[in-house]
């Protein structure tokens, strides 16, 4: 059987591929020149702020490394804007290590920091391990806190201690973060729409 016959001609049950591809092209197409805008706006952005975007492949198995490809390409141009529109550039980190962060942690250009995966109130789960709170208490006097903005795109839920894990990484109270349990689709309305979902669970006093 050819690859046209199966795209084009076969049918899955009562399902036809084919008005699917037709949409595949559409949302392609329209997809395409937005993220070109979107890497020429962080391309001609001038600062040495910068945002770290942390995705990690901890995602419904150990390591699901098509995970963070997926986060990026719908994520991009939102969060490009988002962050250019308030003077820093962006930096992607695909299936993002604790190494990672803890690098991020201690690299002053890095003012904002969006961490996406598995986690709770005190902690993210990275692709390799876990970074909790006890992880950034042990580094204190070791990293300047930060002065941008720290969103937690993972569950919510209390853990052990009633300092959430980005309070300690922040010097204002620039913290995100949903309120308990969250799932694939507040991750993709946050995508989308720049924040504005995870914005709404905001409980902490600016």
């Amino acid at each position: 059987m050819s690859l046209y016959h199966v795209i084009f001609k076969k049918k899955f049950g009562t399902i036809s591929i084919k008005p699917l591809i037709k949409y595949v092209v559409i949302l392609i197409a329209v997809y395409i020149p937005i993220a070109a805008i979107a890497f020429t706006s962080n391309l001609l952005t001038k600062t040495d702020k910068n945002a770290a975007i942390l995705l990690s492949a901890h995602a419904f198995s150990d390591y699901d490394y098509w995970a963070p490809p997926f986060g990026f390409l719908g994520s991009y141009p939102a969060w490009t804007w988002y962050f250019n529109a308030r003077g820093e550039k962006i930096d992607y980190f695909f299936a993002a290590t604790k190494a990672d962060f803890m690098n991020v942690l201690t690299d002053p250009k890095y003012q904002s920091i969006v961490l996406v995966g598995h986690g709770s109130y005190n902690m993210w789960r990275a692709t390799d391990d876990q970074v909790a709170n006890y992880d950034i208490e042990a580094m204190q006097g070791k990293f300047q806190k930060k002065e941008g903005e720290w969103f937690q795109l993972s569950c919510a839920d209390p853990d052990f201690s009633p300092v959430h894990i980005g309070e300690l990484v922040m010097a204002k109270k620039n913290v995100y973060h949903y309120n308990g349990p969250a799932g694939s689709l507040d991750f993709i309305l946050d995508a989308l729409t720049a924040f504005r979902h995870i914005k709404k669970y905001n409980v902490m006093e600016k």
